[in-house]
């Protein structure tokens, strides 16, 4: 098999950088290395295949919205609404929707008050419905679900299904929508879900990479960083958003916090990969200013020294807080190929965690605790997502195969998803993915997009 060297033009950014910093910046851009043979020119891989999944899925029903009021919808209100309500529905992972083909016939006719028998003979576990009454520009909502089997409505939390008067905005209904789904989801899995959060993202736009704001049904893509520069590996935390930019020069580490740009650290070499820890007192990163790329712990206010957590002469990047802060994932090659290691929060107790595979590195640290998503290439040469249990590294979960180069995976902040990017469609596009995989959702049109970060 014939194996294509690093591609010279993905990484014309680095020419002229310190060695240690082209190096380090390549160990992170995990597409080029898929074509890197091992000496013995065996693959290396994982080869793990996909398991089941474990999700347990709800079939609703989710009839057309029902216009209650006097005034014509000339405008696709109660289209959008049912759009809305679809898409959340389905990005959840949760839910399997009705065909139209087994509905009712005609189910607007019997307007908010369900023929329960009827919904219960056609299959659907729980029925969502939605009417709404337009006057001027307000518009008054009422969203409900009902329980089939039981023959009754489900209260939910916080009022959602409950009559509102909103102004006939776009982004106000769909904002409903979603406290709506977020307490449907909570009803059927006791949890939340995700919608409300936000993920940041790099988009591609020419010679040019972006940080956007990308809400988590996909839409409302923003632009947070307008350098025009290249700007790298985002993310975000209590609504601040750390990233690596080249806008002065760089690479740097700076910091987004409600509109501004700070400088939080612009030493010689690297300065990457920042990340808050969940009390929101140190930053981690990677800083290469003393020669090798080791892991710091830096004051998150002003970029200031606190602690030198890692001290060889391999590269060590990609750090990951645990939940409870007491620990950190991170990537190094120090054994000869990137893998992922672990270590107390103050540097002590490090030690590998990936013995499978070759070339594993964006470790995510779930916020349950329980799993570490990460990217790792597998024995087609090709880089899919697993994660693996850091208490028991023998288990080992794949979540994606056979669909393109799956790579950065960041949990969402309840634990339940992943975003990442993928090439599946022919272009890179995130994703969101239940954490058993079993469901799987494109989030964004047009490519371009990479290294997503999940916060609130």
């Amino acid at each position: 098999m014939h194996h294509t060297p690093l591609h010279t033009t993905r990484f014309s950014l680095l020419r002229g950088l310190p060695s240690i910093v082209a190096l380090a910046l390549c160990l992170i851009s995990a597409v080029s290395f898929a074509q890197e043979a091992d000496a013995e020119g065996e693959p290396q891989g994982i080869d793990v295949p996909v398991t089941a999944g474990e999700v347990k899925r709800v079939l609703l029903a989710l009839p057309p919205a029902i216009n209650a009021g006097s005034s014509a919808d000339t405008t696709g209100v109660g289209e959008r609404l049912n759009a809305h309500l679809e898409r959340a529905l389905s990005l959840s992972g949760y839910f399997d929707l009705l065909e139209r083909d087994l509905f009712p016939t005609n189910p607007s006719t019997e307007g908010m008050n369900p023929n329960f028998v009827a919904w219960f003979n056609s299959g659907s576990q729980g029925l969502i419905k939605a009417a709404f009454e337009l006057q001027g520009e307000s518009v008054t909502l009422t969203l409900k679900l009902f329980d089939v089997s039981k023959k009754s409505p489900v209260a939910l939390a916080g009022g959602v299904d409950q009559r509102v008067t909103l102004k006939r905005d776009p982004a106000l209904i769909k904002a409903h929508v979603a406290r709506f789904i977020n307490q449907v989801i909570k009803h059927y899995t006791g949890g939340e879900g995700f919608f409300g959060t936000r993920i940041v993202a790099v988009k591609k736009n020419g010679r040019s990479k972006a940080i956007v704001l990308v809400n988590p049904d996909g839409s409302g893509v923003s632009t947070l960083t307008k350098s025009g520069k290249i700007n790298l590996l985002p993310s975000i935390s209590k609504g601040r958003v750390y990233f690596t930019s080249y806008r002065d020069g760089g690479p740097n580490l700076y910091r987004y916090d409600r509109g501004r740009v700070s400088t939080i650290s612009a030493r010689k070499g690297l300065n990457m990969g920042g990340a808050l820890s969940p009390s929101g007192r140190f930053l981690v990163a990677s800083l290469s200013y003393q020669g090798s790329s080791d892991i710091y712990l830096l004051n998150p206010e002003t970029g200031d020294i606190l602690r030198r957590l890692t001290k060889t002469s391999s590269i060590d990047i990609s750090p990951s807080w645990s939940p409870d802060g007491k620990q950190i994932v991170f990537v190094s090659d120090r054994e000869g190929s990137p893998q992922l290691w672990l270590m107390n929060a103050d540097g002590s107790n490090q030690r590998r965690l990936t013995f499978q595979g070759r070339y594993n590195q964006s470790p995510s640290w779930s916020p349950k605790g329980d799993q570490i998503a990460f990217t790792s290439r597998d024995e087609k040469y090709v880089f899919d997502i697993f994660t693996i249990d850091p208490k028991d590294p023998t288990k080992l979960t794949r979540l994606t195969q056979n669909q393109g180069n799956n790579e950065n995976p960041s949990w969402s902040p309840d634990g339940r998803h992943l975003v990442f990017s993928s090439t599946r469609s022919g272009i890179s596009e995130l994703y969101i993915m239940t954490s058993d995989g079993f469901t799987q959702r494109a989030l964004t049109k047009g490519g371009g997009y990479s290294s997503p970060s999940w916060g609130e």
